[in-house]
């Protein structure tokens, strides 16, 4: 599925959602409404370089949406997502949390799987942020309703 072709059913909580990229594995969303980027991700990216393309995208909407909220926040809904190769963990711990932290970023909420062997990838993913603080939830209302408190700050 196409950008052009996403239309997302929205419901009057997320009504403030707006799509920026979706592909089969991933959806990158700005739901100003916290305000925050909300990546969800399905299954397994189909190789790492797919892996390292959609965490670009989410920098790139960071990139963009940073000036417009100064405290933008990171949700990432892993309900539905399968584990990654060691080399896409290393590139997360090392390129990519950096560089959220660098542009700002303070809270990151993590939606956890049911798969224990995928949430011990996540929790070895995101262990040891410098600034960020990354909270793990069991629910999006939880996560959601976490990262709105974070913002009242």
């Amino acid at each position: 599925m196409s950008f052009a072709e996403f239309a997302p059913i929205l419901s009057s909580s997320e009504n403030m959602v707006k799509a920026f990229y979706q592909d089969e594995y991933a959806t990158i969303e700005l739901d100003d409404s916290i305000p925050c980027i909300r990546l969800t991700l399905n299954g397994v990216p189909r190789y790492s370089e797919h892996y390292n393309f959609i965490q670009k995208k989410r920098l790139e909407l960071m990139q963009q949406e940073i000036r417009n909220y100064p405290k933008l926040h990171m949700l990432t809904d892993s309900r539905t997502a399968g584990p990654v190769l060691d080399e896409d963990v290393l590139h997360f711990k090392t390129e990519i949390m950096p560089a959220m932290e660098q542009a700002g970023i303070r809270f990151l909420a993590i939606v956890m799987p049911s798969s224990k062997f995928t949430q011990l990838t996540i929790r070895d993913m995101t262990a040891q942020p410098r600034v960020m603080t990354i909270q793990y939830f069991e629910s999006m209302r939880e996560a959601r309703h976490w990262l709105r408190k974070m913002t009242a700050l």
